[in-house]
């Protein structure tokens, strides 16, 4: 049974494997997604999420310099998507790949990725000229793909790296138990694995399964962040709440790195309204505008029901999902962002970890101006969702009070 869409076809060059976002044999599926459940479990992702954290100090620092130096208004949704992006490379990879340092689409990879989603928009609806049109392209634009080529390089650096780095210290340190020391990367774990396993985790499954973070996460996670940002900065009074809440935490929390703002996963969860924020965030801006199966439900559709969600369903209202239990379980049946059933999003935990961590630091410790408040952002509908033209200003909060 193949349930996905035929259009999944060509976002598959000819003669070339397809990947695990675009097989549509579900046996097939199954099997390439066992691989890798491991390596996305909280557990596994908690390991390596100090790669995240990186980025993130990055990020929040550049705020902290715009601020300080009162810069002129910026493109939040621009900026945040570099993040999205250098934070996977260095979950991914071990590296960034410079978006935030150069402020720039470095080697035109969000380019390149954002042409290839759309030509599979497109071109799905006549897969059966795919082959022709994709050599067509190939031909008449052979420098078009140099953002993929640009990743696909850094992915293999990062495996010959690691391979160097688990010969030196398997030579240096014979039978020392790494268990208690940080993993390198996704690429580094999957790596280990290979070592211990060859014969079901090769090589070539390392390369196959690396590139998936960055080509299906950045956007998406991008997207969310984002969309967590407009709609707490254009709603005032849900702002003000969350900041009462996090306020809150601040002051009557005894860990020392209280003082920097920052929050791990663990206390963010038990934040309730900021949860709320976060579920209706998510309820309201999905990360997929398009169903990418035969037979299925549109996350859009979904989320706008009424009956479900209450007639005020098209309202960003944080307080539906703190109503009583049995209204917020039939709203979480309902809940469709990371999809449902074998093809749910495998790479939830890292979305979910990088809007636990990053948002509250954000909200408590900046403020961010509206170059015009009137004004609506612009929504890209290309089946992943991005977003762009938020103009604001940032100042520290404790200047801007």
């Amino acid at each position: 049974m193949k349930p996905c869409a035929q259009w999944y076809h060509v976002f598959t060059a000819p003669g070339e494997p397809e990947g695990i976002f675009t097989i549509r044999d579900n046996k097939q599926h199954l099997e390439r997604r066992r691989q890798v459940n491991e390596f996305y479990t909280t557990g596994a992702i908690s390991k390596i999420a100090y790669r995240l954290d990186d980025v993130s100090r990055l990020f929040l620092d550049k705020l902290a310099q715009m601020s300080a130096t009162a810069s002129s208004p910026f493109d939040m949704c621009q900026m945040m998507r570099f993040y999205a992006y250098d934070a996977m490379a260095n979950l991914t990879f071990g590296q960034v790949f410079g978006f935030m340092e150069n402020n720039s689409d470095v080697h035109g990879l969000i380019e390149t990725l954002a042409a290839f989603i759309r030509y599979g928009m497109v071109v799905g609806g006549f897969v059966e000229w795919h082959p022709l049109i994709i050599r067509v392209l190939q031909t008449l634009t052979p420098g078009g793909n140099k953002g993929l080529l640009h990743l696909k390089s850094i992915g293999e650096q990062a495996i010959k790296k690691m391979d160097e780095d688990l010969e030196s210290l398997a030579n240096e340190k014979a039978g020392l138990d790494r268990s208690d020391q940080k993993a390198h990367s996704f690429v580094g774990v999957m790596q280990e694995r290979h070592q211990r396993d060859p014969s079901t985790f090769s090589r070539d499954d390392v390369a196959y399964h690396m590139l998936p973070n960055v080509v299906a996460g950045a956007d998406t996670t991008s997207a969310s962040l984002n969309a967590v940002v407009y709609y707490l900065w254009t709603n005032p009074r849900v702002l003000a709440r969350l900041r009462e809440e996090l306020d809150e935490w601040a002051a009557t929390s005894t860990e020392t790195r209280v003082a920097e703002k920052r929050i791990s996963m663990t206390e963010a969860q038990g934040l309730p309204y900021f949860q709320a924020v976060l579920k209706e965030t998510m309820r309201i801006f999905p990360g997929l505008g398009n169903n990418l199966t035969v037979v299925g439900m549109n996350a859009y559709v979904a989320h706008a029901n009424r009956d479900v969600f209450g007639p005020d369903a098209d309202e960003f209202r944080p307080e539906r999902w703190l109503g009583d239990q049995e209204t917020v379980t039939q709203m979480d049946q309902y809940f469709l962002f990371f999809g449902r059933g074998p093809r749910n999003c495998v790479g939830r935990n890292i979305a979910l970890f990088m809007l636990n961590t990053l948002i509250p630091e954000l909200v408590l410790r900046f403020d961010l101006k509206p170059t015009n408040p009137d004004e609506k952002w612009t929504v890209h509908n290309d089946a992943f969702m991005y977003q762009e033209n938020f103009h604001v200003k940032v100042r520290d909060r404790k200047l801007a009070e």
